[in-house]
């Protein structure tokens, strides 16, 4: 697993090749395709993608109207499970939620997302974590608390798209502070769209904090709670890790901009997408003296974006990983990074306000 710390820069020479690969690998990002049936299209594909049945039908007019996707998802009028209280927007249900994604696996991410979660915790932040990558899952096997008894994804059971935010978090294992609703893929099917959406709506509603562990992202692009969260990347220092990155990048301020139904917020959709997202540095494994490995400034140039921090391979945490002890001690390095990434979430949620207990 990877933990943060700080790498030497590399040589001049290294950087102007790096910089002259990065632009040959640079493209534009396809649109990601809507599937519009509960039945996969394809072995690999899973229910989970599916749109919500009030937009099925709508792909031409979604497309048109951006607005049109938050007003599938929650509706404008009448009663009904997808809609919110009356005068909550998208923007004003998603201000505890962040979300954690990367353009490839492999990475550390659900180690990054679980350590934020408990630094968030140990700051008087009550917090909550959820898995949902739905692919890999085993946030709590990561964790060391698979043995713990509790409600997992698979084991959701939501009436109407409903879930009472205290129940859920009760009847959740905790880790050091952290509730935890992971999620166990091979012990059952993975949860309905309704059914996810109803945890996310639960769990941010009475916690201070809801940290998501979204894998790769595929659920941004349906689930407006998701897409219109604060997004956390993570990016490997390396020409083609950055080349991901870029796509990965693209497409999340593109859900973002589509998710925000306000036409006076749409038309500041780049910089809200900018001030809502933050990149992380991942630096390559078994690389010799940073042999290969992007600067910092380089890789901020390339992406149009600052990049925090500089992830690392640590061998004593990934073998406490591996061998089942979950995440112990974090390096003094490893804090800093990750304190970073909280008080820049510490202000969001400042400047977003509201009572969590």
């Amino acid at each position: 697993m990877n933990t943060f710390t700080l790498a030497t820069p590399v040589a001049t020479s290294a950087v102007t090749s790096s910089q002259t690969a990065l632009a040959s690998a640079s493209a534009p990002a396809p649109a990601a395709s809507e599937s519009s049936s509960r039945t996969p299209p394809h072995p690999g594909a899973t229910r989970y993608y599916m749109p919500p049945p009030e937009s099925i039908g709508q792909e031409h007019r979604l497309r048109s109207h951006p607005e049109a996707i938050a007003q599938a998802s929650y509706g404008r009028a009448g009663p009904g499970p997808n809609n919110l209280p009356s005068g909550v927007t998208v923007a004003t249900a998603c201000r505890n939620i962040i979300v954690c994604t990367s353009a490839s696996g492999g990475l550390g991410l659900s180690v990054t997302a679980a350590s934020i979660a408990r630094h968030l915790a140990e700051r008087d932040l009550p917090s909550a974590l959820i898995d949902v990558d739905f692919r890999t899952g085993g946030l709590d096997v990561l964790l060391g608390i698979e043995g713990e008894p509790g409600t997992r994804c698979e084991t959701l059971d939501a009436p109407l798209g409903r879930l009472d935010g205290n129940a859920l978090n009760h009847e959740l294992p905790e880790w050091d502070g952290v509730r935890v609703l992971a999620s166990n893929p091979w012990s059952g099917d993975p949860p309905d769209w309704w059914q996810t959406q109803a945890a996310i709506r639960a769990l941010s509603d009475v916690n201070r904090a809801l940290i998501v562990d979204a894998g790769r992202g595929e659920l941004l692009e349906t689930m407006p709670e998701l897409g219109s969260a604060a997004q956390i990347v993570l990016a490997e220092l390396s020409v083609l890790g950055l080349a991901r990155a870029k796509r990965h990048i693209a497409t999340l301020q593109r859900w973002m901009a589509l998710h925000e139904p306000l036409p006076a917020k749409r038309a500041a959709s780049h910089s809200h997408s900018r001030d809502q997202l933050i990149v992380v540095g991942i630096q390559p494994r078994s690389t010799v003296r940073n042999s290969g490995v992007i600067s910092l400034p380089d890789a901020a140039e390339y992406l149009g974006h600052p990049v925090s921090g500089r992830i690392r391979t640590d061998s004593k945490l990934c073998a406490d990983v591996l061998s089942g002890l979950g995440i112990r001690a974090l390096s003094r390095s490893n804090r800093r990074a990750i304190d970073g990434i909280c008080d820049w979430i510490d202000e969001l949620l400042s400047g977003a306000g509201g009572d969590h207990s």
